[in-house]
């Protein structure tokens, strides 16, 4: 059976860091409109891919540079599609457009990070201004703009398959199944590498997003849970915040008494309070619970290769 992390986290955005289509001289930020009218910004899945992609390439790590495809005059950027050399092929997946299209379904699946709640946009006034206090400039009117900004908490939620590292015959070329021997497969501790550095910028150092009005923007982490199964559960709609903005446990209670037999394995962080919960299931079926433990780097690094275990060695 496939086995899986199912991964949910509670972020906090401030600024406009994703921009929508430019209106005008505004600058919107990209939002959807609920049926009860209420507004709710949120980042692209594809946003965040290209900055984890960053933070791999920051790592030391192979990214994918794209090459030009399709006929005279038609040229686009395409992936070069090489998940032996290149790590995002391998956890993003890619599609090479060809007469036989060559195509990896992504082993990582990212959500849109939503704001959880309806959030007020407010609209900052900017322009550009002629440099007058240089001795030699540009005489010009000022040419004015807007920026819509938002602070909000917003959820993401991420699938990761123990299909990172592993390849299927119709999703590589002849050339590639050389390098990867008869089991299709990357040698074990580089699967298991390429999986740690993902989960390290996804639940320990977080990413620059690519724009902010303000200043540099980063994701404020507040809150974490992580689901080992070989089952799918549909943990993501029981992670949510009350009214006071901290994490529903009553929600997560519930999570834990319809689901606990599906997951091998449970954590909840708690990263502003420093703690987290652990319910992990033994050889012999019982639940070793954990609750309210200290939460250090050494313990984010002793998940994050719970996880590597539980998907690259089955254990």
């Amino acid at each position: 059976m496939t086995r899986r992390a199912l991964i949910s986290l509670i972020l906090k955005v401030s600024g406009n860091v994703n921009a929508d289509m430019g209106i005008g001289t505004r600058i919107p930020l990209k939002k959807i409109i609920t049926l009860n009218q209420e507004v709710k910004p949120f980042v692209s899945a594809r946003c965040i891919r290209r900055c984890i992609r960053e933070k791999l390439y920051e790592k030391g790590l192979s990214i994918d540079p794209l090459q030009l495809i399709g006929g005279p005059g038609r040229e686009q950027l395409g992936d070069i599609g090489d998940p032996v050399t290149y790590v995002d092929d391998d956890l993003f997946g890619y599609l090479r457009p060809e007469e036989i299209p060559l195509k990896r379904s992504s082993p990582i699946k990212i959500s849109h990070l939503i704001s959880l709640r309806h959030a007020e946009i407010k609209v900052e006034f900017a322009a550009r201004f002629q440099r007058d206090f240089l001795q030699t400039y540009k005489e010009s009117y000022p040419a004015p703009f807007e920026i819509e900004l938002a602070e909000w908490l917003g959820k993401l939620n991420v699938i990761i398959s123990d299909k990172v590292g592993r390849f299927t015959s119709d999703e590589i070329t002849d050339e590639i199944k050389k390098k990867l021997g008869d089991e299709n497969s990357l040698p074990e501790n580089e699967r298991i590498n390429r999986l740690k550095a993902f989960l390290e910028i996804l639940l320990w150092e977080g990413w620059e997003f690519p724009r902010g009005a303000q200043s540099p923007n980063v994701p404020e982490f507040y809150y974490g849970v992580i689901a080992l199964t070989k089952r799918f559960a549909p943990i993501f709609g029981y992670v949510d915040i009350n009214e006071e903005g901290k994490l529903n446990n009553n929600l997560i209670n519930n999570l834990r008494e319809i689901y606990s037999p599906l997951f091998d394995g449970l954590y909840i962080i708690n990263y502003k309070e420093s703690l987290f919960s652990s319910y992990i299931k033994t050889q012999d079926n019982r639940i070793e619970q954990r609750e309210n433990q200290k939460l250090d780097s050494d313990n984010i690094a002793n998940i994050i290769n719970s996880i590597c275990t539980y998907i690259i060695k089955g254990k």
